[in-house]
C-alpha cells in the first residue's frame, strides 16, 4: 500500500489524559479529511458514552452543517437498541425545542441554528453518536453574558474557547462540560431543568430530526438483512449527506470488478468493529479496495485495522473485498454531496476509449468524450 498509504486513514486513539469520564475509553480521534483532501470538509468518528450525562453546551456553527446519527453499542443489532436521548434545538440558546430520541436516527442542525446540549437520558452499555460535520468552517459561535450583563457572541474559531465551569479561564478539553464524575443521575435532570422548563413547542425544527429506516438490500447473504440507511434528500429535503451501515458477516466481494468513478465527488469508506464501545478490539477483518488514478493504473490498498479509506474526486475504485473476516465489519460509505451522484466506467467503442455515465441526465457540462459517448448512444 505504499503508494496509497494517504488515502487509508486508521483510527485514533486519544492519549489517556484526553479521555472523559461517562464516555469509553479510549476515544477516538475523529477523522477529518481536509487531511487528505483540502476543500473537502468533512469529518467524523464514534463517541460513545457509558453513563447518563449531557453532551456540550448551547452553540451554532457559522458555515457548517452538523450531523448527529445516534444508535446503540451494537451496530449488528441496531434496530433492537434501547435507548433515550433529548435533543436541543431552536432559535435562541435560551428556548430550544426538545425532541426525545429512542430508535436509531440522524439529527441535523443547519448552520447557524442552535442546539445542545445533548441529553443521554437511558444508557445501556453504550449510546453512540456519530458527530459529522459538513461545511466550509469549524468555528462555533456561543452567546455569553459580558461583564455588564450584555450577552455577546463568541466566536471560537477567533479565539480561545472559554471553559464551560469558569468562564475566565480558557478550555482545556477535561471533558467535565459533557459529564462531571461528582455528578448523579439526579444532578443531571436538574441541570436540564432550566431547558424544559424554557422549551419552544413550536415543532420548527421537527424536520431535523429523521429515523434511520429499514433497507432490504440484494447484495448478498454475507451483509445483514435488513440493513440501517439514511438516502440524504429523499429521506430528509435539502440534505445531500447519505450512508449506510452494511454489516459484513462473510468474506466476500462487494461493489463493482471493473473500476468506477463518482466524477467530482468524493467518497469515504469506514470500515469498523460492530461494537461500538471496543471500536479496535471488535475489529478482526483483512480487506482489500482497488484505487487508481485511472482505469489502467489499479493498485491493491489493504489492511487489517479499522479506519476510513478516502477516495478523492476524480479517483477511481474497484471492488471492495473482504479476504478474511473473523469478526463482522461495519462498512459504511459515506457520500457528502448534495447533487445526483452518478457512476462513470470506461468502455472501448471502436478503439477509442469513452467514459461511459449510468444517467446521460447527469452529464450537465459534457467534454468532448461525453459528447461522442451520448451520440453512440442514441
Amino acid at each position: 500500500m505504499d503508494k496509497l498509504h494517504k488515502q487509508f486513514i486508521p483510527f485514533i486513539q486519544t492519549h489517556a489524559k484526553d479521555n472523559w469520564y461517562g464516555y469509553t475509553s479510549p476515544r477516538m480521534v475523529f477523522f477529518n479529511s481536509d487531511d487528505v483532501i483540502p476543500d473537502v470538509p468533512f469529518g467524523t468518528g464514534f463517541l460513545v458514552a457509558n453513563k447518563v450525562g449531557t453532551m456540550d453546551v448551547p452553540h451554532i456553527h457559522d458555515g457548517a452543517y452538523n450531523f448527529f446519527v445516534f444508535t446503540g453499542a451494537e451496530l449488528d443489532r441496531i434496530f433492537e437498541a434501547e435507548f433515550e436521548i433529548g435533543f436541543c434545538i431552536g432559535d435562541s440558546a435560551d428556548s430550544m425545542e426538545i425532541y426525545h430520541i429512542t430508535k436509531p436516527s440522524i439529527v441535523s442542525a443547519p448552520p447557524g441554528v442552535w442546539h445542545s446540549p445533548v441529553y443521554f437520558k437511558k444508557v445501556v452499555r453504550g449510546l453512540n453518536t456519530m458527530l459529522t460535520y459538513v461545511g466550509t468552517t469549524t468555528g462555533r459561535v456561543y452567546s455569553r453574558l459580558d461583564e455588564n450583563g450584555k450577552e455577546e457572541w463568541f466566536y471560537e474559531k477567533e479565539n480561545s474557547r472559554p471553559c464551560v465551569q469558569d468562564p475566565t479561564k480558557l478550555c482545556t478539553f477535561c471533558g467535565l462540560c459533557f459529564t462531571n464524575p461528582k455528578q448523579t443521575d439526579e444532578d443531571v435532570r436538574k441541570y436540564m431543568e432550566p431547558f424544559y422548563k424554557n422549551a419552544s413547542t413550536v415543532g420548527k425544527y421537527k424536520d431535523c430530526i429523521m429515523e434511520l429506516r429499514k433497507d432490504y438490500h440484494k447484495l448478498g447473504d454475507a451483509v445483514m438483512n435488513p440493513r440501517c440507511v439514511f438516502k440524504g434528500n429523499p429521506d430528509m429535503p435539502g440534505t445531500g449527506y447519505q450512508f449506510s451501515f452494511n454489516i459484513v458477516t462473510s468474506p466476500c466481494k462487494l461493489g463493482d470488478d471493473e473500476p468506477v468513478s463518482n466524477g467530482q465527488i468524493a467518497e469515504f469508506l469506514w470500515f469498523s468493529g460492530t461494537d461500538v464501545v471496543e471500536p479496535w478490539d471488535s475489529f478482526d477483518a483483512e480487506i482489500e479496495v482497488m484505487l487508481g488514478e485511472d482505469p489502467d493504473h489499479m493498485e491493491v490498498a489493504n489492511f487489517d485495522k479499522p479506519g476510513v479509506i478516502v477516495i478523492r474526486p476524480g479517483m477511481w475504485r474497484g471492488a471492495v473485498t473482504v479476504k478474511r473476516l473473523g469478526k463482522p465489519v461495519c462498512f459504511i460509505p459515506y457520500y457528502i454531496q448534495d447533487k445526483p451522484r452518478y457512476k462513470i466506467t470506461r468502455k472501448i467503442v471502436n478503439g477509442e476509449s469513452l467514459l461511459v455515465y449510468n444517467d446521460e441526465s447527469t452529464i450537465k457540462n459534457p467534454t468532448p468524450g461525453d459528447e461522442l459517448y451520448l451520440q453512440i448512444k442514441r
